[in-house]
């Protein structure tokens, strides 16, 4: 079913883009050279979804705040829908408490953060709503892992940092649903939530089961030339 979702999200994108290219055998010079450029940052709140034979013993699994910038490309294919993509950074993961009350009725708290940092390539399509800023998108997110570190941190203890790259698979990939609105200044506010379609957990990674990426985002960006 995942891969249906991503091969039917794949070619949907592709045909867009295609269309930019050709139509009735006619290169759409006009459409292809009315891209425009933009940029964005902004934060999100992100955790993993669990599956498999990984619990987090019911305790108290948390998101993470990270951040997220980027550059992206628009293409207007007419006066409702556009095609856009591009390059992104975003730092995902998730925050676990593993407090516990001992016999004596001493409480240890024991904290552990894992930060996942990613490069992303967005390939949405957008409609926007006539005489309106209001838009909605969707679309896939292919992601690769720069980085993943855990940091754990309990009652009485120093912090200790690993790199815990090696327990996770390099690529993702996401589905994403948004909406946004677009300012006449070319400021641009989007909302979105990825859901990862993958298991991220490395296939020799013991004693994990299966997590999945779940982020919301928050995003202010600016378009050149709106």
């Amino acid at each position: 079913m995942k891969n249906a979702v991503k091969l039917l999200g794949l070619a949907f994108c592709m045909a867009f883009f295609s269309s930019c290219c050709s139509y009735k055998g006619k290169v759409m010079l006009e459409s292809c050279s009315s891209v425009l450029f933009g940029v964005t940052a902004g934060a999100n709140s992100s955790n993993f979804s669990e599956g498999g034979e990984y619990d987090y013993g019911g305790q108290d699994n948390a998101s993470r705040i990270g951040v997220q910038l980027g550059a992206r490309a628009f293409l207007p294919i007419n006066d409702n829908f556009s095609v856009e993509s591009g390059l992104g950074f975003a730092s995902k993961g998730s925050t676990t408490d593993f407090g516990s009350e001992s016999d004596g009725g001493e409480v240890f708290s024991l904290e552990e953060r894992t930060r996942l940092s990613y490069l992303e390539v967005p390939i949405l399509a957008r409609y926007q709503f006539n005489n309106t800023g209001f838009s909605t998108f969707a679309g896939l997110q292919p992601s690769l892992l720069l980085s993943a570190k855990q940091e754990v941190e309990g009652t009485g203890q120093p912090s200790v940092s690993m790199d815990v790259k090696d327990s996770f698979k390099n690529f993702d990939t996401a589905a994403v649903l948004g909406v946004g609105y677009q300012f006449n200044n070319g400021l641009q506010l989007n909302a979105s939530y990825d859901i990862g379609l993958d298991n991220i957990v490395d296939s020799n990674t013991q004693g994990l089961g299966e997590l999945r990426n779940r982020s919301l985002k928050l995003s202010l960006g600016y378009i050149f030339g709106k």
